[in-house]
């Protein structure tokens, strides 16, 4: 898995070079549907500092307004851990 991410990184690294998004001009559902996968290239293991057009690309994508009202959705969790632990136990009991 690591290895295949790492050769699809360095493709997306070749495909942005010179441009600003996968398709050339104009942001489009390539990038939206990429995106996401890239963003969390940390838990694939795969380091991407010396991607240095992904990372451009990334950030330009993730700057999109649109993206930042997705990613706030659900709002982050402000509950206590036993509280969602006894939230699970009355689920897993019905």
């Amino acid at each position: 898995y690591v290895a295949e991410s790492k050769r699809l990184l360095a493709v997306l690294e070749q495909r942005v070079t010179g441009r600003d998004w996968i398709m050339g001009d104009e942001d489009t559902i390539a990038d939206i549907a990429t995106w996401p996968w890239v963003k969390i290239h940390f838990w694939a293991g795969v380091d991407i500092d010396d991607l240095p057009n992904v990372q451009a690309w990334l950030d330009r994508v993730g700057a999109r307004p649109a993206v930042q009202r997705g990613i706030a959705v659900p709002a982050p969790v402000q509950a206590k851990a036993e509280d969602v632990v006894k939230a699970a136990q009355t689920i897993l009991q019905r």
